[in-house]
């Protein structure tokens, strides 16, 4: 079994992606030009973040 992304359903999908880039030094793989949603480059498992606002 590979496990190859997981999703956190955030408030602030740029302000999390900046927070994980800062504090554990991901790159940033994708960011949808909305800015509801981005995914970080964390090795073999993509970190992507959604809008949770309906």
């Amino acid at each position: 079994m590979l496990f190859r992304y997981t999703i956190l359903y955030v408030d602030d999908v740029v302000g999390t992606l900046e927070f994980y880039e800062k504090a554990f030094a991901f790159e940033r793989g994708f960011l949808h030009e909305t800015g509801d949603y981005g995914e970080l480059v964390t090795g073999s498992t993509k970190l992507a973040t959604s809008n949770s606002a309906p």
